[in-house]
């Protein structure tokens, strides 16, 4: 399997904090908690803590180390079965183990990224009210803005003619910076044509609101079994007018989320490119993508619409850095021109539009890079944390677990 050892990674790494010295660098796919079931519980947390864990979970900061590069499965020939949940969550309880500002913030500082949007996503079952309380708690958690950006999300229970009031509820109480709308975890069905009508009530809002949309592209999750399949294929995206949108509309993994190289090449790329042809407010972050899918969309998408995502903590941020620098030389791409474009300029003219400047890149290649500079990023030291905020998990996955009522104020997870 492909992947970079220690010096080759140090050496990307020196690139990016050279770069950083007059340019922002920016994460525009990161989940604030575990999102594709919402069971963990962190506990009652104080007003100023940074760092929440589970029972039994201590943090080590991230550290760079060898890579190997995650490559595309063949889901095809694996056998979906409920029992995949127990498989799946004892994986997120894994990386998801602990949370909060000092968590992102290591892993930010270890890659060179100065700002995330951070993505909330409500559950088929949740309600407006249980996602107030989800929301309450992030905002709680995630509170420095020069680091953090908190997007917003619509619980499918709403009526089109809800969405907008809520939505702007969001935006006033919240400050949310953009929409998530992760159609395979709340459960919106975009073959149906009322789905399609929720959807472009969702685009009026933003719109209308002014709030960028990250929405999630490709096929369904396996532990959803066949209920839940391609809800968010762009098969259902091509006939819906994404123009109506009227705002950055970014397409999360370029579409290809959970899509083999096959189906990538002969359905996915074709099919996204007369869609961007055809919406001129319509981008793709790379998050969550092997790394030949990833060489496939930067090769047949133009630089210019394409955002960095790492979907972290589901991927090491770290690693998603290095997997794209890596995958730019192996292209023959101008290495620093290309990933301040997708990772500094998109970014902040699509979402993080808050007037950073950016770095005159040379036309240097990547051939002067290694054996200059290994070495000069610190990798993170090892620390144990201490002093942690109990915590239990729940043995339920039905609805945003807990919290207390809206009037309470009791963010207990």
């Amino acid at each position: 399997m492909k992947g970079l050892s220690l010096d080759e990674c140090s050496a990307y790494l020196a690139i990016v904090q050279r770069l950083k010295r007059s340019c922002k660098f920016y994460d525009t796919h990161v989940h604030p908690y575990e999102v594709l079931f919402d069971r963990f519980s962190y506990g009652d947390e104080a007003a100023d803590l940074d760092l929440l864990s589970l029972p039994g979970k201590f943090y080590t900061a991230p550290s760079v180390a060898p890579l190997v590069f995650p490559e595309n499965m063949d889901f095809q020939d694996i056998p979906e079965s409920r029992r995949l949940q127990g498989i799946w969550i004892m994986l997120f309880r894994k990386i998801y183990g602990n949370v909060g500002e000092r968590v992102f913030a290591d892993h930010m500082n270890l890659c060179g990224m100065d700002k995330v949007l951070m993505l909330p996503v409500p559950l088929e079952s949740c309600n407006a009210a249980d996602f107030d309380s989800r929301m309450r708690w992030v905002k709680q958690l995630y509170s420095n803005e020069d680091k953090f950006w908190i997007a917003g999300g619509i619980p499918a229970a709403l009526r089109g003619e809800e969405i907008k009031p809520y939505a702007a509820a969001l935006k006033d109480h919240y400050g949310i910076k953009a929409m998530k709308c992760h159609q395979v975890v709340s459960g919106i069905d975009l073959g149906s044509g009322d789905r399609k009508e929720w959807l472009e009530e969702l685009f009026a809002a933003c719109n209308e609101l002014q709030l960028p949309l990250i929405l999630h592209g490709g096929k369904n999750n396996l532990y959803y079994g066949k209920s839940r399949s391609n809800f968010g294929s762009l098969e259902h995206l091509k006939d819906v007018d994404l123009s109506l949108c009227g705002v950055p509309l970014v397409l999360a993994h370029a579409g290809c989320h959970r899509c083999s190289t096959q189906e990538i090449v002969q359905e996915v790329l074709p099919l996204l490119i007369r869609m961007l042809k055809r919406h001129s407010n319509l981008y793709v972050d790379i998050s969550g993508l092997g790394f030949e899918s990833l060489k496939l969309v930067l090769q047949s998408v133009d630089g210019d619409r394409i955002l960095f995502g790492s979907d972290a903590l589901y991927a090491a941020q770290w690693e998603a850095v290095m997997m794209i620098m890596h995958a730019l030389k192996e292209l023959g791409r101008k290495l620093e021109e290309s990933f301040v474009e997708i990772a500094s300029i998109n970014p902040e003219k699509t979402i993080f539009r808050d007037g950073g400047s950016h770095v005159e890149v040379s036309d240097n290649q990547m051939e002067s890079v290694f054996g200059a500079g290994a070495g000069e990023v610190a990798a993170g030291s090892v620390q144990e944390g201490s002093g942690f905020i109990g915590a239990t998990e729940s043995d339920s996955g039905a609805g945003v677990l807990g919290f207390g009522g809206p009037e309470t104020g009791d963010q207990s997870r």
